[in-house]
């Protein structure tokens, strides 16, 4: 009597279902994983200052503004190479 309360094993759609349903909670839990593993990357990405490409943008102009910024070149020079970078 068992098999056949709630729907059990005999309820029409034999092993077929049972299959389905186990590939059900399996990529259910596959994208929890994921979704868990993703969410702690970004978090450690957002407390240590990386962003998520991973490092620091060092592009030529940034260069420049920071060499503009400590005074190792003057303001003739850094709008020279700025419209050249442009």
């Amino acid at each position: 009597m068992w098999p056949y309360m709630m729907g059990g094993f005999f309820n029409g759609y034999g092993w077929v279902g049972s299959v389905f349903m186990v590939l059900f909670w399996g990529l259910l839990c596959l994208l929890l994983i994921f979704a868990i593993v993703t969410g702690v990357v970004l978090l450690v990405q957002a407390f240590t200052g990386r962003g998520i490409r991973g490092g620091e943008k060092n592009t030529a102009l940034d260069v420049l503004h920071e060499r503009y910024a400590r005074g190792e070149i003057g303001r003739d020079e850094y709008l020279e190479r700025r419209r050249d970078l442009e």
